[in-house]
């Protein structure tokens, strides 16, 4: 039997292709993909803004108004927050996704950033998501260095897809607007007009002399814009998107 041997030409060809083929494949998974959207980078300097932010206190459901405020610093693409007064899981996820939704409502580049954001209200705890919209009008602010109205107050949670979200409390929160001498009372969309529940008795008789009363609770519908304006003389407007917020709140 007669083996067949290579010569050393077509040996170094062999390995000049595996070579070169490998070199194809590397590049095929090494490179990156495009991203699908490109954002502006901001310039190097710091920007900050506040936005009135609403709440219910937990001790005897009263509701509360403060501050958020937003600032931009050269960093490393980080949210930060003020953990005085302390914050529940929620809030602090809240205040990522507004940061995320600013970023891509202005088109510009955060990564080469940090956003410290801080609340100034009162309580030791806050806790759930509402803040959300006015976190995320105080970063468009920061960002596009405007001012937010001081006159305007919003009530609503943000969404990733830069939806307005709805909340509870919001005839307490609409009562502490008022209080602080706030014109415009912002709210989600679909709490404009409220559903509540009015106890009514009635009374019925059963026999001679003898009567039962039967309580009933009869649905009925509040317009929210015409209570606070009856009430307080301060409107009401829905917000749906992050846009409906900067139209209303940024100057």
């Amino acid at each position: 039997m007669r083996r067949e041997t290579r010569s050393p030409v077509r040996t170094v060809t062999i390995y000049i292709l595996i070579f070169i083929l490998g070199i194809i494949v590397g590049n095929q998974i090494l490179i990156p993909s495009k991203p699908t959207q490109q954002l502006a980078p901001l310039p190097v300097q710091n920007y900050s803004a506040s936005a009135n932010i609403l709440a219910v206190k937990s001790n005897d459901n009263s509701g509360v108004l403060g501050k958020v405020t937003v600032e931009i610093y050269p960093g490393k693409g980080r949210v930060l927050m003020n953990t005085n007064p302390f914050l529940e899981p929620d809030t602090q996820f809240s205040a990522e996704t507004a940061v995320n939704v600013a970023e891509d409502y202005t088109k510009k580049d955060l990564s080469d950033k940090d956003v410290i954001i801080s609340f100034d209200i009162g309580g030791q705890l806050l806790g759930g998501p509402s803040a959300g919209a006015a976190m995320t009008a105080a970063t468009v602010a920061a960002i596009e260095e405007k001012q937010v109205k001081e006159d305007v107050a919003i009530t609503g949670t943000i969404k990733s897809t830069g939806e307005i979200g709805v909340i509870g409390g919001v005839i307490e929160k609409a009562q502490a607007a008022a209080d602080n001498e706030i014109k415009l009372f912002l709210v989600p969309e679909d709490l404009l007009y409220l559903t509540y529940y009015e106890r009514e008795i009635k009374k019925q008789q059963i026999g001679p002399g003898f009567y039962i009363q039967r309580v009933y609770y009869v649905p009925k519908k509040l317009d929210l814009n015409n209570y606070t304006m009856s009430e307080f003389d301060m409107e009401t407007k829905g917000v749906s998107t992050v846009g409906d917020v900067v139209m209303y709140m940024l100057e």
